[in-house]
């Protein structure tokens, strides 16, 4: 595969989070929703590109100076975004375009997506909805490909019918992208410069746009509003959780269990119901902790035996046995 680059779109409000903090900002499991997306890309490439805009400054400082940052000073669509982007790639190779609120793309579905690229234009990632509504459809050409994306603002009666959806997730081949992206137009609903119609216009001039098809179609669909958001969460829950359990950590009731992404818990821990670890902690091997216990940034060291307590900024050393009830913060306890 030629040269990959990855540019991730995070300068949209999220009006519908009706909050303050920028969208992609808001966390599941102690990391910002940005932070998952990025991550992936970069196990695929260190070429990445982070398009902010609104609370650029916010976003900046929290995700820091691992990420090359480029700013879209009026949001004038995926389109535009893509535009501002262009000036920091060069002139040919493979890019993913991915959405900066699409937690759930783990690295493997996004090398699914690249094998699909073949000699093809562009690739779009697709998914099948039971409600489609919100989303931009599908219209493929009768040998299978991608003809265009329509918007659902712009859809017909019978367009909206159909429920294969953009995901907004892209490869493209970058020296044709960077030939059809000056040909968009706002002549739209919206006003805005659509990235989708460079889908129509490669098709239209005959080059191949094809369409990987996500089985899990939540896996591929951005977060819009705190509903969504509960929902994304759960589905990264279980994925740490049945990562544990598969490493020899005992979770006697899964689904009353939260614990945050950069948790760490050694071999043939039990963890009993209703408790919540937080990012920056460290559980060593063989110890009981639950029910009703709360862990924010402290190590246990191993054999701890605990019980409805709380945990902050602590070290508790190997062997402790801590009475019920229990509420230690910043100290060391031997």
């Amino acid at each position: 595969m030629k040269q990959l680059y990855a540019v991730v779109l995070a300068a949209g409000e999220g009006k519908r989070m009706h909050s303050r903090m920028p969208k992609v900002l808001h966390s599941l499991c102690g990391k910002p929703m940005l932070g998952y997306i990025t991550e992936s890309a970069a196990e695929l490439t260190k070429r990445i590109l982070v398009v902010v805009g609104h609370g650029a400054s916010q976003v900046q400082a929290a995700m820091g100076d691992k990420w090359h940052y480029v700013l879209q000073k009026e949001q004038l669509g995926t389109g535009h975004a893509v535009m501002q982007a262009l000036k920091e790639l060069p002139q040919e190779g493979t890019l993913l375009v991915l959405c900066g609120d699409t937690p759930l793309l783990e690295a493997g579905y996004l090398s699914h997506l690249l094998d699909h690229q073949d000699q093809r234009a562009a690739v779009v990632l697709t998914a099948i909805l039971p409600d489609p509504e919100g989303y931009g459809r599908i219209i493929r050409t009768p040998g299978g490909l991608v003809e265009r994306v329509v918007e659902e603002k712009d859809a017909s009666e019978e367009e909206k019918r159909i429920c294969e959806i953009n995901t907004g997730t892209y490869s493209f081949n970058l020296k044709l992208l960077r030939e059809y992206l000056p040909a968009l137009t706002t002549d739209n609903v919206q006003n805005e410069y659509y990235l989708t119609d460079v889908i129509a216009l490669m098709g239209k001039d005959g080059h191949k746009v094809g369409a990987c098809l996500i089985e899990d179609y939540r896996v591929g669909l951005g977060i819009n509003d705190r509903l969504q958001l509960a929902e994304a969460e759960a589905l990264i829950r279980k994925r740490i959780n049945t990562r544990l359990m598969l490493n020899g950590v005992t979770l006697v009731d899964p689904d009353s269990v939260y614990i945050d992404y950069d948790v760490q818990v050694g071999t043939d821990t039990v963890i009993k119901s209703n408790c919540v670890i937080e990012k920056g902690s460290v559980i060593g091997s063989e110890c009981s902790v639950g029910p009703a216990v709360h862990i924010s940034r402290s190590v246990l060291k191993d054999g701890i035996v605990l019980e409805h307590s709380v945990i902050e900024d602590s070290v508790i050393e190997s062997g402790v046995l801590l009475d019920a009830f229990t509420v230690v913060r910043s100290k060391k306890v031997n």
